[in-house]
């Protein structure tokens, strides 16, 4: 029986020995590796702010990496598209029209014709200008997203926001005081820019409480007296004030009480006519502004009034304004006043592309389309009232045109931009 207990202590042995082998561990799955932390984006990036030289008439560039936005685009034919293809990385993020004036929307027909464009905002004014349908032809056609800007609400461009200081909804007032305001900030450096906006639109502003504060402004209507009242711009406090004029323009813009009123406020003045194409580069803590043309900023003695200047280029016409009529009733809302154009000649002529401005003021103006006027009839441009009898044209301005000025002119000119008439009141 001894041999089996070998046996089995040898078998033992061998049970213990396997025991004691260390047992295999599964390999594990390699741990993948973590995805890389995104880069943040550079706390200041440059933004680039082109207050392009066009002539009488705004356009404004925002530059902001690859988003860019156009906020009005000149009259027609201002050189606005061959600005922008140095600027404009594919699609133009953003279209803005202050408003539906010729000399802000005309230069932007040929942009939309250029550039695809993913939003479009407009102030939701109307005009009866061919430049305004043309307009509004591109901008349907576009396939754009299209928004009515209104008080409160904001427009993005990357990171970047827009806050909608003006128009409210309804409209009230006239074309110029139903601009779209915009108040950028980046950083610590804050931009106001006001398209037309006048004194009403300036109060209404400030009566809403919106801060208005702002470094960069965009003085409003080309620097006209009828704009920058002395409440706006104490509460705006702007370090730099920029105007957009065209040089030796007819309307004397800006008006010295512009320019007098920005100075006292401490602004340093800068204007297209004057200085060029200007461009306004921050990092959002600091900015530094470029010059086309290096001349000091603005003073009075460098600006002054011009008178209005006589007509250079007389077109021979028969068509001519034959009279202006102001009962002085209403002189806040003037619906019934109107200005008479008589064909005095023995052939008919066709008005289309005419304009009937009041260049005393620099504004409003109106375009004529189609429309034949025969030998010897007359027709009625109204301020605020449509009378299909003499044609059914008229401004739709909200208050009184003429006589508010001394002297109060009316001009007449034709197709080709010659001045062929002109009244006073």
């Amino acid at each position: 029986m001894k041999w089996r207990r070998v046996i089995l202590l040898v078998w033992v042995l061998l049970v213990l020995s396997a025991c004691a082998r260390p047992v295999p561990t599964p390999t594990p799955e390699p741990t993948p590796p973590s995805a890389p932390t995104p880069t943040p984006p550079p706390s200041t990036q440059e933004l680039k702010v082109h207050f392009i030289d066009v002539g009488q008439g705004d356009s404004i560039l925002i530059d902001f990496g690859d988003n860019e936005m156009l906020i009005d685009g000149g009259d027609k034919s201002p050189g606005v598209v061959a600005y922008l293809a140095d600027y404009v990385d594919g699609a133009l993020e953003a279209m803005v029209a202050t408003h539906p004036h010729t000399d802000h929307i005309g230069g932007l027909i040929a942009v939309l014709d250029a550039f695809e464009v993913e939003e479009i905002w407009l102030n939701g004014d109307t005009s009866t200008s061919k430049t305004f349908k043309d307009f509004m032809s591109r901008v349907n056609a576009e396939g754009a997203s299209v928004y009515e800007a209104e008080r409160g609400n904001s427009i993005a461009l990357g990171v970047l926001s827009f806050l909608i200081l003006h128009p409210v909804k309804p409209l009230v007032g006239d074309t110029n005081n139903n601009s779209i305001v915009l108040k950028l900030s980046y950083g610590n450096i804050d931009f106001l820019l006001t398209g037309d906006a006048e004194k009403e639109a300036e109060a209404s502003i400030l009566e809403s409480g919106l801060t208005v504060q702002a470094d960069i402004l965009k003085v409003g209507h080309h620097g006209s007296r009828s704009s920058s009242s002395t409440q706006f711009l104490d509460a705006v406090e702007p370090e730099v004030a920029i105007y957009m004029a065209g040089e030796g323009n007819r309307y004397g813009h800006p008006h010295e009480e512009t320019i007098t009123a920005l100075i006292e406020v401490g602004a340093e003045i800068y204007g297209t006519d004057i200085h060029g194409t200007i461009v306004l580069t921050t990092d959002g803590k600091a900015y530094t502004l470029h010059l086309e043309k290096q001349v000091p900023p603005c003073t009075p003695p460098v600006i002054s009034p011009a008178p209005t200047p006589a007509p250079t280029a007389l077109g021979a016409s028969n068509v001519q304004i034959t009279s202006i009529f102001y009962d002085g009733a209403v002189p806040r809302v003037e619906s019934d006043e109107y200005v008479e154009i008589t064909n005095l000649g023995t052939e008919s002529q066709d008005l289309a592309g005419w304009m009937l401005k009041d260049i005393s003021e620099g504004y409003p103006s109106f375009t004529f389309p189609h429309y034949i006027l025969k030998p010897d009839a007359a027709i009625r441009v109204y301020t605020n009232e449509i009378h299909p009898e003499w044609g059914g044209f008229s401004f739709a301005y909200g208050k009184a045109i003429w006589n508010n000025t001394e002297p109060d002119i009316a001009a007449l000119y034709n197709a080709q931009g010659q001045e062929v008439s002109r009244k006073s009141y």
